[in-house]
Order: C-alpha cells, then structure tokens, then sequence
C-alpha cells in the first residue's frame, strides 16, 4: 500500500492538526461513558440554538451490543472516535473531510471512496439527521450528517457533523489484518494495550452484569436528572442522562430489555433528553450568545459567478435552436432519490416547457449520484407568441344607450392594456358581450427559464429531505451548484443560496475539478472528458457486462439480482467492476448468511459455480482501473471481518436447539396490544390446525404445518436474524434441519415469508401468519391509512392472494378470518372482518387489473367473490374471455332482461313448475333446471348454462306476458325469471359489466 503508514496516535495527531487548521476548537473527551461522540455535550447541547461551533475531538466510545470478546478483527466495544462539528455548514464540508483523509495519507486517487445513504436518528436522545457512511475500498470508516433536530428540537442553523472511525481507518492506513495487530504508538501495540480490557467489560457486558441492580441503578439516575432540572443544573442533568443510556445498552446486551420496554427506555430518555435541551437553549439566550461574534467562526458567502461574469452573460444571447442544459449538482443521492427524481423530471420539465410556449427538437434526462440533468436540443430562442380573446362585460353595461362606453367598458379594456377602441362586441348564446383580442408575446427563452427553473427544482420531493444552509430550502442532500446554458448565454438564477453558472464538476476520485462549459453544446464532450458516464444504462450494462466476464474468469456465474444491479448502478459515476476473493474456511457459513451480507453490507454481487456458491465476489469502484490493487485488498479486509462476525453470530445460535429460542420471543413485541412473538406463535399453533383443514391437508401435512408453527418464529430471537432480519425465516428453516426437524417442517418455517409457498405445509402456515396479522392488527385499529403502512399489511394481502392463487387454492377468507379473530386478545367482530375482507378486495382489484382484465369484468366478479382470491382470479379471466366472443352481447342481454323486471320487487316467490303451461314458459323451466343441475359456483359453467338458455329466455319474453293481469301466473313467471337472475349469484353481478 502506498499510503503513508502512521501509528494510531500520529494519526490522531495529524487529524486533529488538520482540524485545528481549519478553525476548529479541539476538545477533549468526556468524563462520562458515552455510546458515541455526538453524546458528548460539545455536539448534542452545542449544536443547538443561533451560535455558530466549530470542534474537533477524539471520544472513547463504548457500545456494548459490539464487544466480541476480541475475536473479531475490527468489532468490538470501545472503539474511538474522531468528532468534528461545523456549525453552521461551510459550503465545502465533503472538501474539508477528504483533504483531512489526504493530511493521513489516504489518496483518493489510490482508493475507492464512496458515500452511501445513511438516515442516521437516535431515539435516546431525540436527534436525527441525513447522510451518509462514508466507505473506504468498502469499509465504513465515517459516519457523515447534517443534524437536522437533537434533543426534538429542530436546529437553525444545521450542524454538520463528521464521525470517523479512528480504529477501522487506523487498520487500512497500516495494512493490518486486526485491530489488535496495529501500532499504537511508542512501541505499544494496540491489542496489548486493550486486547485484556476489551475481552473483560465483554465478559461483564454479555455474562456478568446485574440486570436488576442496574435497572435499580438507571431509575436512581433518572431521578438525578430530573432533580438537576428541577434546579437548573443542565450540565449535570445531561451527564445523568448520559449515564441512563450507558446502563440501557448494557440491560440490552444482556438482553434484558424487550421491544416494549425498548421502546418506554426510550422515551424515558428522550423526555429528559427534551428537557435538557430546551433548558440549554434558554441558559444559552440569557448569556446572549458568547461565541456569536467570533470572528473565526464568521461565514463568508461566495457567488459562483463574479458580477462581471453575469454582466458578460447578459450581454450573449442564444441563437433560435440551441440546445439548453440544466446540471443540479449536489452531493451524493441516495438511490433511490436519484431515480425518483430521474422520474419526477421526465414528467415536469416537458410541462415547464410547455408552458412557457418553447418549442424543441429534443429531450433527455438522465443523472448520477451528483447531478440531474436535463438537455433539451432545438430549443426556441423565444416562447411563441399567444393570441386570445377575451370576454368582457355584458354589452348593454358596458356601453350606454348612445353607444358611449362606461366605466365597466375603460376597466376592462385598462386591466388588458388596451383603449375603448380596441374592444369589439360578440354575440354568444343569445347574449352579446363585450370582447378583447389579447396578443400576448413570448419570452425570451433565458427570461423565461429563469423564473421556471427554481420552481421546476423546488418540485422535486423525496421521501425524506434535509436542510443543509441558512435558505432553509430542502432537498435530499445539499445542493452545490447549478449550471444552466441556453447555447453560450448563462440563464441566471438564484436557488436555495446557490447562483447558477457555466461550471460542472468531475469524479471525486480525481477532487472534483471545475469544468467551464462555454456553450451548451459543449457539455456533452466536458463529462465525457471529465470520465462521468452520465447515462444510467450505460453504467448499468458496464457493470452487468464486467461483473459477469469477472464471474466466468474463475469459472462461476452472477445470478440475475435486477434491485442490486440498480443500486450499485445508481451508487457511482464511472463503475469500474473488480474481483475479490475470501477464505474457503468461510464457506462453512450458511450460503445465504455469506450472501445476505455480501448484498446487504457491501452491495457485493456474489460468485456461484451450479448452486455452490465460489469464494469470490464482484464490487464496483466509483472511478479508474488505477490502483485497483489496493481496493481490491481494501475490500478483501472488509468481507473478511463481516463473515468473521457472521461467524460469531452463527457459532453462538447453534450451540442451543431452534426450540430453546422460542421462550425468548416473549420479549420481542409483535403489537402492544396483541401481544409479544410468542404469543403470536402460540397463536399460530392453534390457527394452524384450522386453516390445514380448510385446505384439505391429509393428516401428515396438518402435523407438519403444526410443527412448523411451533417453531415458525423462534429464529427472531437468534443473533444472526437479529443483526440480519433479511434472513428472517430462512435461518429458521436451517437451524431447524440441525435441531432435527423433518426436511417438511423446515421447509415450512424457511418459506413462510415467501409470496408463494412450495408445499401444502407451507402455505397452511403462510396462510394463517397473514390472516393473523390482518386480523390481529385490524382489530386493534392499525389497518393502513393513506400510505402509512408501518405493518405492511399491503404486502401481507398480496402474499395471501398470490399464494392462494398461484397454488390454485380455494379458501373462504372470511371463515379464515374469524377463526384468526376469535384468537385475538382483542375483540373481534363482523363489522372488523367486512373492513379487512374490504381491504384484501383492494389489493385483489390491482392484481386482477394488473393481469389485463377490463375495469368492469373485475368490479362484476369482486362483487360476488372478493372472499376467494384464485376463485375470483378464474372467474375473471373467463368472464374476460367471454365479453370478447361474438354472442356476448346476445347473452347479456337475455339475462339482463330477467334482472331488470325482477330487480325491482321486494319478494321472493316460489316457482310452480307444473303451473307453467305455455311451450316457452317450460322451455325455459327446462333451460332453467338444466342450468342449476350443472352449477359448480364457476364462471365457466354459468357462461355455458347462459348460452344453453339464452335462446329459451328470449322467446319467453317475445311471446308471454310477464306482467299478466291475473296475480297466480303473474307471480308464477317472476319466479321463473328470478331463479333464472340468480344464476349468476356468488359467481359475479353481471348487472355492472358494459352493455348491460
């Protein structure tokens, strides 16, 4: 490696001179055990209120869920920290960060330097913020924010906050393969300096500690909060609260602490939390702000362009058909932001354009992580003029009985700019009024554009958004700059304190070089030159055709995984794919275990020769070929210490059966008010029984599906679903099959997640798990509103339907629901079912549309038979089937007729048979009992039985009198034609299809 090889305190050193460089105060730790740096009060109370702050320290950080009693290589309980706060941002943070990297001797050009979404939020302390892990050659070594609230305070101005992780950067800087491997300093290494101390607070932390006496211990703490607040003692009212959190992680690592009592130790905290805060901010005001005025710490604000920039571009204007290029070039977005706002622009920028009346040739929108942008060839020099009429007052108010105009006539003709003469007068539905023909002129296209594009910006929205500078303006991450050319002219505007110009920006690999494009034509030629490959697909089909050529140069192949290949797409802007390899020893692992991380952890593309999976994978590096040696190693280092942890975890769950685990899940809450897992479970083994008999499974398979049930949620209290939940189910199956569970029953617990099970033990348990959830969470007045879906219930309504149809599975959801309801701890009624029933019909309505079928034929079949989603599947594809043959409307007109005379009458009648005396009264008695001796409840059959009858029922009522004056035969043929109309019962309400 050629970075420089410093120990782990001249590193220290160097950063903190970096820091202290840049105007920042150092700082020291605290005196109090914290979870991480921002705890300490120099970032939770400094970053808020009006001052400004800028510190850097170094902060022993102690977690205990982390400790792995030494044997991991870069994962343990106290690891250090470096913290930086820049308060308010600078305009340059990502700058100053990876300079501070250079001051170490980490050359970006060497390494692969990546920023990945992070949502960071800490529920103990109210504090949350956007940004994101910042990776080096895949090992996360930064935690990158923009503090958006701390304490449930929202912040004005932001802080930025950079978190470094001093050991893992230390342990890349030296090359080592462990942290206990690495140089101190002063001839001390690491693991003998704290490789004893390490393994004994583990040994504490995990087997030792004292739950009670530290749950006695956190309410006396607690209590010493509250009394300093009392008092007006902020300091010490945050170091009890400081205290409070230390002694909750380590009540959870003894796994003392349940979802529930997770969630009350939380707001516990959080209230105190709210109270310090809020009582700072008030300390602060009384001092008037001391560090307001100092001058270090004063702002400078800075224009992309000079203001001879902006004259020279005022002065060039662009020739009619130039093209016109939008750059919004931020810091890295997060994913799936990116392709959202791909999307959202595609739609809007064709309607700004419209609107503002500019014709072109052209348009293409496309991004990377750092900029969206938008080309437009052919673009008009000027938006087209408009002519209009306008209509105006009545004629008789607007002139007077001499012709003379009014004051109704000047006002009018005044708001549109015009004289009295220029008005005329119209003639429109039988009044006349007066009229003014408008020519409005179209703008230039840069006077134009500018007033469009801040609002075309500001209508982009995303999931989740920050405020990053004193605009307030919000965004998915901090807009840098804008450039916008309308062939050589600047089109001049200002957007959330950010001017736009005629300069781009290249690969942060390379620090990011400006760019000056002289004309819009030219901007396609600086990104290329600058090495960005601009084009989504284009990067998509680089890293699908690498990573596969990589994956058959030892033999092996890439399997298709379309949700990877998008984000690792959407994660870089010029992909370069590489090889990685890992020890052999590690295939042991659960293959799915390797891959989850792999895919999960480090967005690895994994390597598989058959279904054996190889020690390979592929990554992608955001740059050159260059070096790529060093990534490679990087992130060789990286996956070996993630399935070093996969082994800890794995190594921990098989010392006990699957079954142990059960008892455990009593402290994972399913829903407050529905109980914990383990009451879910025990719900599911009498569920269970029931749904396998509605199903029709023999014997064996009902006792399998009950096994299964038992078990079906014991992996949630397992470590490696716990720090995995992707392998929720599936390392339940596997840790079944080593308890000695049958290859069945294993099955059954593996796919019980899945949207399709494989076996009818499988989908017994499938079956029951959702209708549990549903019912359950319905009950308890949860069902989703609007999009808020925190259950996923949606998903869980999908699964149920596509399972049932995909199985080609008859089931009666309601009769399944109220076996699950009569379960419930919660009441249970009707009215709850028809709301679920309701809901399901929803989901099944798009699955039904999604397949193709007509609005109609789906609305007729959901009426009658929304309670059996495969029946109603086939229903509707036949139904669809039948609208579409030549006598279609010929039968819905038959059987119409005999609903439209009879849909009216409040009573029932009974037919008599042998009162019908009439040849085409008993043809149609005998078409009519024909068709209800053939009646299954299908689709099929009743679109048979229309055709057989169709033929009686309209010489019925061609030649017989329905409504015959005498009552006994009147009555008579209403009840033959209401038997007929209720053919179609529990099959579909014909009555909604078209043409009825």
């Amino acid at each position: 490696m050629s970075s420089e090889k410093l120990n782990f305190q001249q590193m220290i050193l160097r950063l903190l001179d970096y820091w202290q460089a840049q105007g920042c105060l150092i700082w020291q730790p605290y005196n109090v055990q914290v979870g991480a740096g921002t705890m300490n009060p120099a970032t939770i109370l400094r970053v808020l209120g009006p001052e400004p702050w800028n510190v850097a320290y170094i902060e022993p950080s102690i977690r205990p869920d982390d400790g792995r009693f030494g044997d991991n290589p870069n994962r343990m309980q106290q690891h250090y920290q470096l913290q930086v706060i820049l308060k308010p941002d600078p305009g340059n943070p990502i700058e100053l960060y990876l300079g501070s990297l250079e001051a170490i001797g980490i050359n970006s050009r060497e390494h692969d330097i990546r920023f990945v979404e992070d949502n960071w939020q800490s529920p103990a302390l109210g504090a949350w913020g956007l940004g994101w892990e910042v990776w080096l050659d895949g090992q996360e070594i930064t935690q990158y924010t923009y503090f958006q609230q701390a304490g449930g305070v929202d912040l004005d101005p932001v802080s930025v906050e950079i978190t470094y992780g001093l050991d893992r950067i230390a342990l890349a800087l030296q090359g080592k393969n462990s942290v206990w491997e690495m140089d101190y300093g002063a001839g001390v290494a690491y693991g003998d300096a704290l490789l004893q101390a390490e393994i004994e607070h583990c040994q504490y932390y995990f087997n030792v500690a004292d739950v009670d006496a530290l749950k006695m211990i956190y309410d006396t703490y607690e209590r010493e909060a509250l009394r300093c607040l009392e008092a007006g003692l902020v300091a010490p009212a945050h170091d009890y609260n400081l205290k409070c959190s230390q002694l909750f992680n380590v009540l959870d690592t003894r796994g003392a602490v349940g979802v529930t009592e997770r969630a009350a130790y939380f707001g516990r905290m959080r209230r105190v939390a709210h109270k310090v805060s809020t009582a700072y901010i008030e300390q602060r005001q009384k001092l008037e702000y001391p560090f307001a005025e100092n001058k270090l710490w004063k702002t400078k604000k800075s224009d992309q362009l000079s203001e001879a920039d902006i004259r020279h571009s005022s002065l060039v204007t662009p020739e009619d058909g130039d093209p016109f290029v939008l750059e919004i070039g931020s810091e890295e977005l997060p994913h799936a932001d990116l392709t959202s706002a791909l999307a959202q622009l595609r739609a809007a920028v064709p309607a700004m354009l419209d609107a503002a009346r500019l014709s072109y040739t052209r348009l293409e929108i496309d991004g990377t992580p750092r900029r969206l942008t938008v080309l437009v060839d052919g673009l008009a020099a000027r938006g087209e003029d408009v002519a209009s009429v306008i209509k105006g007052p009545p004629a008789d108010r607007a002139f007077d009985k001499d012709g003379k105009p009014t004051p109704a006539a000047t006002g009018f003709a005044r708001s549109r700019g015009l004289s009295v003469d220029d008005l005329s007068v119209v003639e429109e539905g039988g009044k006349r009024y007066v009229s003014a023909f408008v020519r409005t002129a179209g703008q230039p296209s840069t006077d134009a554009l500018a007033g469009l594009l801040p609002d075309l910006i500001a209508g982009i929205k995303f999931e989740k958004s920050m405020r990053w500078n004193a605009s307030n303006v919000s965004y998915s991450r901090p807009l840098r700059w804008l450039l916008a050319l309308h062939g050589p002219a600047v089109v001049d505007f200002d957007y959330a304190g950010v001017r736009s110009g005629r300069v781009t920006y290249g690969l942060r690999p390379y620090g990011s070089p400006a760019y000056e494009v002289r004309h819009a034509a030219d901007y396609r030629a600086a990104i290329d030159n600058a090495g960005i490959v601009l084009h989504t697909e284009a990067r998509r089909k680089a890293i699908a055709a690498g990573a596969h050529a990589l994956a058959r140069s030892v033999g092996g192949v890439i399997p298709d995984d379309p949700a990877l290949l998008d984000e690792v797409t959407n994660l870089v802007e010029r992909p370069t794919p590489l090889r990685g390899s890992f020890e052999e020893r590690f295939l042991a692992l659960p293959p799915m275990a390797l891959v989850a991380v792999m895919r999960k952890h480090q967005r690895y593309f994994p390597v598989y020769k058959g279904d054996k999976l190889l020690p390979h994978f592929i990554a992608v590096r955001n740059g050159d070929d260059e070096h790529l040696d060093i990534v490679r190693d990087g992130n060789e280092h990286v996956i070996r210490a993630r399935f070093a942890d996969a082994a800890f975890f794995y190594d921990k769950d098989i010392k006990r059966p699957l079954e142990e685990f059960v008892p455990e899940l009593g402290k994972l809450t399913f829903q407050t008010e529905l109980g914990s897992f383990l009451d879910k479970t025990r719900r599911l083994g009498q569920l269970v029984p029931v749904v396998a008999g509605m199903l029709g499974l023999d014997p064996a398979e009902r006792a399998t599906a009950t096994r299964a049930a038992a078990l079906s949620k014991a992996d949630l209290a397992t470590s490696m679903v716990v720090e995995m939940t992707a392998l929720q189910g599936k390392m339940g199956g596997h840790y079944a099959l080593r308890s000695g569970e049958s290859p069945e029953v294993a099955a059954a617990i593996a796919g019980q997640y899945e949207a399709v099970s494989a076996g009818p033990a499988a989908l017994a348990l499938a079956v029951a798990d959702r209708l549990d959830s549903l019912a359950g969470l319905f009950a308890a007045g949860l069902g989703p509103k609007g999009s808020n879906d925190p259950f996923a219930l949606r998903r869980a309504a999908l699964h149920l339907i596509e399972n049932l149809t995909a199985n080609e599975q008859h089931f009666d959801l309601r009769a399944g629901l109220d076996a699950a309801g009569q379960l419930l701890p919660v009441a249970w009624n009707e009215m709850i079912r028809e709301d679920v029933l309701a809901f399901i019909g929803g989901r099944l309505e798009v699955v039904l549309r999604d397949a193709g079928h007509p609005a109609s034929v789906v609305k007729a079949v959901l009426a009658e038979q929304t309670h059996d989603p495969y029946a109603a599947s086939r229903a509707a594809a036949a139904l669809a089937a039948a609208i579409r043959a030549a006598d279609w409307e010929t039968l819905l007109n038959a059987y119409a007729r005999c609903v439209r005379i009879t849909r009216p009458l409040k009573e029932t009648y009974a037919l008599r048979v042998d009162d019908l005396r009439l040849p085409e009264e008993q043809a149609a008695a005998a078409a009519l009992a024909a068709a209800e001796a053939s009646n299954d409840g299908t689709m099929e059959t009743l679109i048979d039985s229309l055709r057989h009858m169709a033929p009686a029922i309209t010489r019925l009522f061609d030649a017989v009198l329905i409504m015959d004056d005498e009552p006994a035969v009147r009555e008579n043929r209403l009840a033959l034609l209401q038997r007929l109309a209720g053919l179609a019962r529990g099959v579909a309400d014909l009555s909604v299809l078209e043409g009825f």
